[in-house]
């Protein structure tokens, strides 16, 4: 396919596109590498999916769909996925892409020697096969209905670094995939531009370029997109957003966020062992409150575990509402009463007080700390607010000193309901068992059963028990999803798809284009 160049724009196959044109992304802070292997966050994220592919995707209503791999089969024992590979793609460089890069990619990242941030998630692999140039073939050690979420990793190319020691490789400086975006510059400006790759499988992208620009923090992007040096920004703070959705000039979005704000119990806590004081607690926070004066209203109500995108998620899982009468007859019933007067329960010579530990360095647990106590003090519960700013010190040890009753925390809650296992089933680390304390048998064999589970509808029903089970049990007191916040210049279509969805599926910018009147 030949290159069209943005000076003289031809017509794209959709009538309303031209080709041409360059886009400038704003993000904070400077990547460190562009490399598959390794890259876990920052811009160097977002560059990886604009210029590798994976086997599978997830598209833009969260579910997986083709990438590299045109289809895929699973046996009858759900143990071995087949990947049919499309034919005829190749990497930037020219080479066409076969299974052996499949291979080399994925035995790679199972490598211990290699260490990648991404080894764990096949640890579940017995062993990856490439029985044709076409075909890649993985054998699980055990049934998991979840295993394809773990395909979503980007392939390299074997002719490249199969002689290289990749935790030392350059490969990230200079990378080649084959994505819809070719690596084409890294300025000493800290500027990356990339070029559109003539040769995608899915057709050329409308723009001819992308340049990435890096910033020390959200304002001084936020500033840069207000100068026109960048066309969108990701992640700006709340005020900035509420300023510039009454731009015409641009669009503005709010998404809700994947994870949540949690109050999470030490369940060892002879306070907390009791489900009547961590009701009584759910029905003496008022969430919406909370949202309100700590989010100015931008936050969605947590009922459970799962994010409302994913199958655990059922708006009949009710959370417990805010009802401060049916807290205290609760506590009441629990046997803690306010015997002296002082405006604080006790029961046997001790005060009804909670010991939550928070970060100081996140403002906003700052703000629900000082909101929590509050609302808690109304009904006769002393919240001690107990601040860290370094994660080494918390240890075992520190958590006895202290008598952390609580610690206010963000959890993800995810597309994948198998991820939350790791902190609401009995898959948790022994020190995460051994902290929190949560174990419900009826959980575990839930979540034992929905990872091997293949049907979507079956599988949908054991996580929606799940999520009714542990928001009946209250390990902890489930509070909001926050709300992110992005904008983007007007000029720029089809961009929508991107911005308002919380997995922000960048391949998606292929499809980006200038709008007709602005070229």
């Amino acid at each position: 396919m030949m290159l069209l160049s943005s000076c003289r724009p031809a017509c794209a196959p959709d009538a309303t596109a031209c080709y041409g044109g360059t886009l400038t992304r704003g993000f904070q802070y400077k990547p460190s590498g562009i490399n598959p292997f390794f890259t876990t966050h920052t811009a160097s994220a977002s560059l990886v999916q604009l210029i590798f592919n994976g086997l599978v995707r997830i598209n833009p209503i969260g579910e997986i769909e083709p990438d590299l791999a045109r289809s895929w089969s699973l046996s009858e024992d759900s143990r071995i996925y087949t990947f049919c590979l499309r034919e005829g793609v190749r990497f930037h460089d020219g080479r066409e892409l076969t299974s052996r890069d499949v291979l080399f990619t994925y035995r790679a990242l199972a490598d211990p020697a290699v260490n990648s941030p991404f080894r764990e998630s096949f640890d579940i692999v017995e062993s990856f096969s490439a029985p044709g140039p076409y075909t890649f073939r993985v054998t699980l050690k055990e049934p998991s209905a979840s295993f394809i979420f773990r395909m979503i990793r980007y392939i390299a190319p074997e002719h490249l670094l199969k002689d290289e020691d990749l935790s030392v490789s350059d490969f990230g400086l200079h990378p080649v995939g084959t994505g819809p975006f070719r690596f084409k510059e890294w300025k000493d400006d800290g500027r990356i531009i990339l070029e559109a790759n003539p040769d995608y499988y899915e057709g050329r992208p409308y723009l001819d370029k992308i340049i990435i620009k890096t910033y020390p923090d959200s304002k001084d992007v936020w500033v840069a997109l207000m100068r026109g040096e960048v066309a969108c920004a990701e992640f700006i703070e709340r005020e900035d957003y509420k300023v510039i959705q009454k731009d015409p000039s641009f669009k503005a979005y709010a998404v809700a966020a994947d994870y949540y704000y949690t109050l999470r119990y030490v369940l060892t806590d002879s306070v907390l062992s009791d489900k009547r004081v961590r009701r009584a607690l759910a029905h003496a926070i008022d969430v919406e409150a909370l949202v309100e004066r700590v989010e100015e209203g931008y936050g969605a109500r947590a009922s459970g575990p799962f994010w409302p995108g994913s199958i655990g998620f059922s708006s009949d899982t009710r959370a417990p509402g805010y009802d401060t009468a049916k807290a205290m007859a609760l506590l009441a019933e629990a046997g803690w009463v306010d015997s002296n007067g002082d405006g604080i329960r006790d029961k046997d010579g001790q005060e009804l007080k909670l010991n939550v530990l928070f970060d100081v360095r996140n403002k906003t647990y700052e703000k629900l700390v000082m909101a929590l106590r509050q609302q808690l003090q109304e009904v006769g519960i002393k919240l001690i607010a107990i601040a860290y700013e370094d994660d080494n010190v918390l240890t075992q040890e520190f958590f006895a000193d202290k008598k952390i009753q609580a610690v206010l925390i963000f959890l993800f809650g995810g597309a994948d309901p198998d991820q939350q296992a790791e902190d609401w089933s009995s898959e948790a680390n022994e020190e995460v068992k051994e902290l929190w304390g949560y174990d419900n048998d009826e959980v575990n064999r839930l979540f034992a059963e929905g990872r091997v589970t293949q049907d979507q509808g079956a599988r949908k029903k054991i996580y929606q028990q799940i999520g009714r089970i542990v928001s009946g049990d209250q390990p902890a007191c489930f509070l909001y999803f926050p709300t992110v916040f992005h904008a983007a210049s007007d000029r720029f279509m089809n961009m929508d798809v991107y911005f308002n969805n919380v997995n922000m599926p960048n391949y998606t910018f292929k499809d980006v284009h200038l709008e007709e009147s602005n070229r």
